[in-house]
């Protein structure tokens, strides 16, 4: 029984990592970087839980949800890898049917691994993100949680593809053409 609450204290630990990725619009200059969710409890729902103290994963599977706040991951099997440290949480590694959800974002694909080292989330297997009509789509989508910043990569028979819509008001105003000379 202390392992699987060892094992669940790590899940919360390394889903505090990833949730930043989907964290709140990005804040304007002079406002705080990050948004703090290490107190926020996280819900997490699976068929099955597999701990693994010597061997140093946990494996949730069957219809994983995970839920901390507004931002929610879904996939069929969620596996957390720890290092030395019980509290040391490597990488995090979603498979199959991988969704995440937050506000009006939503990355989509076969596979998502968190590597809390280098502070990134890279979506691959048809990854996709959208954010209300607008979406990008590539072989793989890196995010750099610290950096703030994302890479699109292309694959060899596809290239990267972003679709952005204009927002209202954006354009010209119809009083601006009938300025003209």
């Amino acid at each position: 029984m202390q392992s699987v609450k060892q094992t669940l204290l790590l899940l919360l630990v390394c889903l505090l990592g990833v949730v930043p990725a989907f964290a709140a619009p990005q804040p304007a200059a002079g406002s705080p970087a990050k948004r703090d969710r290490s107190s926020k409890p996280i819900n997490v729902k699976a068929d099955e839980l597999k701990a693994d103290n010597k061997g140093k994963t946990a494996i949730f599977t069957g219809r994983v949800v995970a839920r901390q706040e507004d931002v929610t991951i879904y996939s069929d099997k969620l596996i957390v890898y720890y290092g030395e440290k019980d509290d040391q949480v490597d990488k995090i590694e979603a498979i199959g049917a991988v969704r995440i959800l937050q506000t009006n974002r939503v990355g989509t694909g076969g596979h998502a691994l968190y590597e809390s080292k280098e502070g990134k989330i890279t979506l691959s297997i048809n990854p996709k993100v959208t954010q209300e009509k607008d979406s990008v789509t590539g072989k793989v989508i890196v995010y750099y949680l610290d950096e703030d910043r994302s890479v699109v990569t292309s694959g060899e028979n596809a290239r990267v593809e972003a679709v952005i819509h204009p927002k209202p008001g954006s354009g010209p105003k119809k009083n601006d053409a009938k300025k003209q000379p």
